[in-house]
């Protein structure tokens, strides 16, 4: 039942944060109509998947009940930024820097290990996704259509730009695979295998686990989202339905199986939430690729009140039985 707990939460929280975007964009479109409808932002660069038209034509399918005004020779263009979306930003990151120094001040391993998983939602939301979002606004960069303020406009630049940090990632991928101190399976079996170990593998006592969970949780959401975003570009592996796109889903279902099976064998709660970020971001690229090969839409992409009892309801409630169980048998959560 605790593995299963630990699996079903950290799922909850990657839904929760998803459908917490579209909340915080929802706000948004109705604080700056005036301004989206009045103010269009810079000429946009299309950086799409696809051509515009086809684009057009997805959109179009998605609004039925809405007459999009047609592609004219007038140049495409993006949503100007907004103080909004500004103060938000910073304001998710702040918090999540909060909850990552209220880690110092618990004992237990597995509330430090829970307040790490909000903190790195927080701060990935905010300063990476939103602050992408407002960059690729500045820059002009679009790689999707959206319908907003009674015009058409360029979106979702921002992941452009994520998909071409994989340099950055990899720097940080060979940082800890020389750093002895990660005790990370993967790279201690890189290490083994490749003879890069030069003595004993450290093993000094964790004393806060909060801020590793959160970089764990970071590093695996921003390899994956790289991962995915590459499989998908249609020069580069086939793109959607392509060989790497296939062969992403058939990996991450397998090795998501596999670590689900071994998140059974956690015996504390702290040690089950962390293993099962690792399970359960993996599986997610499963859902990832059903939901772009058209198999589903995600209801966590939508905002309507029984997507928000189910994810915003079933993490409070999750946050509930975990803090019961924690006073209930305490040795459980120390490592």
């Amino acid at each position: 039942m605790r593995a299963i707990f630990a699996a079903v939460f950290v799922f909850l929280t990657l839904a929760s944060g998803h459908l917490f975007m579209v909340v915080i964009n929802k706000i948004d479109a109705n604080i700056n109509d005036d301004l989206y409808r009045s103010s269009p932002g810079v000429e946009a660069r299309w950086l799409g998947d696809r051509s515009m038209e086809e684009e057009w034509d997805v959109l179009q399918a998605r609004n039925q009940d809405i007459e999009l005004p047609k592609l004219s020779a007038e140049p495409l263009r993006m949503l100007p930024t907004t103080p909004f979306l500004g103060w938000v930003t910073l304001a998710m990151g702040a918090l999540g820097f909060l909850l990552l120094l209220a880690t110092r001040f618990s004992s237990q391993d597995a509330v430090q290990s829970m307040l790490g998983i909000f903190g790195a939602l927080f701060l990935w939301t905010g300063p990476v996704e939103y602050g992408l979002m407002l960059a690729s606004r500045s820059l002009g960069i679009a790689k999707s259509l959206q319908f907003v303020g009674g015009q058409v406009v360029g979106a979702y630049g921002e992941y452009v730009l994520l998909k071409y940090t994989w340099g950055l990632l990899a720097i940080i991928m060979v940082y800890l695979l020389f750093l002895e101190s990660n005790r990370g399976p993967m790279f201690m079996w890189l290490r083994r295998t490749f003879g890069l170990m030069r003595g004993s593998t450290a093993n000094g006592r964790v004393d806060n686990y909060g801020p590793r969970t959160a970089f764990q949780y970071i590093l695996m959401m921003w390899w994956f989202y790289v991962v995915l975003l590459w499989s998908w570009d249609p020069q580069f592996a086939g793109g959607v339905g392509g060989w790497l796109d296939h062969a992403v889903f058939a990996s991450s279902w397998a090795v998501s199986g596999w670590l689900l099976l071994r998140l059974v064998r956690k015996r504390a709660m702290g040690p089950a939430l962390r293993y099962a970020i690792a399970a359960v971001i993996i599986f997610w690229n499963t859902i990832e690729i059903l939901a772009k090969w058209g198999v589903f839409n995600e209801p966590w992409l939508l905002l309507r009140p029984a997507t928000a009892i189910v994810f915003f309801g079933g993490t409070a409630v999750g946050i509930w039985l975990f803090l019961r169980e924690l006073n209930r048998s305490p040795a459980l959560s120390l490592q």
